[in-house]
């Protein structure tokens, strides 16, 4: 049975609190039907003269347990298929010459890939339907946030990902879920999945995947592979946690990330001062209360332990990219030279809590900013050893 990603489920939770407004204003069923502008632009593939096409659609469908009328299409273009989601009924359209390279077997697999995405319109009364549509309308206006924009990414890339597991539970093997991924991308007339397979263990996809609608093929390939193992594949979608490119869960996690940081700076000895305290709650939204108790700072060189966002889990650790180590050591350095009263013991504070939490660009960027002379940076990083030990 398929279900939506983790990824899904989290960004639905997000989207329902963040913009309740607009998710709930979208959350209608779809009532509208391209039936004009496909009969007028499109050959409809009857039963009669391609049998084939409707087997393998029924065969798909009942897979994936989608209970409506089927209708196929066929169009001029590039070899392609697509969804067009409709009330009542699902309507596949096929582009250029995708139907003549595909056996039975690979239809098949389209095809569940295809009625997978009307499987998750269809889930949890249109809800993902609603956040699909939101984050549509999004990507189109040219004021949309950076954020929201990374997340609509991030959502095809998760959307295509639910899809090629419809692919697989259509047609039950992975080899010919993947020759027809091969057969789509490539226009080959054969392909030869076990050898993509291959190649996907040459490159380190757990970085994430830098496509904007669709994974790479070989990360799908990937993906799949993982996912009949039992394994975590959704780091191919969020990838490091990274200050320049974060979708709405990653730009909560940061603002967290930053205020417990933070608060852990100002309770450390040598910082420890109502100066620094005041920096240090401006970065909770409302400023948190002086005093507030701080957790222990983590190590940044390592795959970071995340909380759920909205109560939507994403559990796994986040390794962390440079970009934000960097952002890290700035928010260190900032604290460390908010108030001028804690002088050189400030510096050899901060620079300690560099070392525990290995942030080990801190000290040359300290030194670029700060201008120490070699002779005075020795002996702070000296006495910032000596706390550590």
């Amino acid at each position: 049975m398929l279900s939506p990603l983790r990824y899904h489920r989290a960004v639905l939770a997000c989207v329902r609190r963040v913009d309740e407004r607009a998710w709930a204003a979208l959350l209608d069923r779809p009532t509208g039907r391209l039936d004009d502008v496909l009969l007028r632009n499109a050959y409809r593939l009857e039963e009669a003269a391609h049998p084939e096409v409707h087997e393998a659609g029924r065969r798909a469908a009942e897979a994936l347990g989608v209970d409506a009328e089927l209708e196929f299409f066929q169009v001029n273009g590039e070899p392609n298929a697509c969804y067009v989601h409709q009330a009542g009924t699902a309507v596949v359209v096929f582009e250029g010459s995708l139907l003549e390279t595909l056996d039975p077997d690979e239809l098949t697999a389209v095809m569940g890939h295809e009625l997978a995405h009307r499987v998750l319109w269809d889930a949890e009364d249109g809800a993902y339907l609603a956040v699909d549509r939101l984050l549509d309308a999004a990507a189109g206006d040219a004021r949309t946030p950076q954020q929201y924009l990374e997340t609509q990414r991030r959502w095809s890339l998760a959307t295509e990902l639910f899809a090629d597991r419809g692919a697989l539970t259509a047609c039950g093997d992975v080899g010919i879920t993947i020759r027809a991924l091969l057969k789509l991308q490539t226009g080959l007339s054969t392909a030869d999945p076990d050898a993509y397979l291959r190649q996907a263990d040459e490159i380190d996809l757990s970085t994430g995947s830098r496509g904007t609608s669709h994974p790479e093929g070989v990360a799908r390939a990937w993906a799949l592979k993982r996912w009949l193992a039992g394994e975590d594949m959704e780091s191919l979608i969020t990838g490091p946690l990274d200050v320049d490119a974060p979708d709405l869960l990653d730009a909560a996690l940061l603002r967290d990330l930053s205020r417990e940081f933070a608060a852990s700076i100002a309770h450390t000895e040598g910082l420890r001062t109502d100066a620094v305290a005041t920096f240090a709650a401006g970065f909770s939204d409302p400023p948190a209360p002086l005093g507030v108790p701080a957790s222990p700072v983590p190590r940044f060189d390592e795959p970071l332990a995340v909380r759920p966002v909205d109560g939507a889990a994403l559990p796994r650790p986040r390794p962390l990219a440079e970009a934000t180590k960097r952002y890290l050591c700035y928010l260190l350095l900032d604290l460390a030279t908010a108030d001028p009263d804690t002088g050189d013991a400030g510096l050899i504070a901060s620079m300690a809590i560099a070392r525990r939490a290995g942030l080990t660009a801190y000290d040359d960027l300290a030194d670029d900013e700060l201008g120490w002379s070699d002779k005075r940076r020795a002996k702070l990083a000296k006495a910032a050893d000596e706390v550590v030990a």
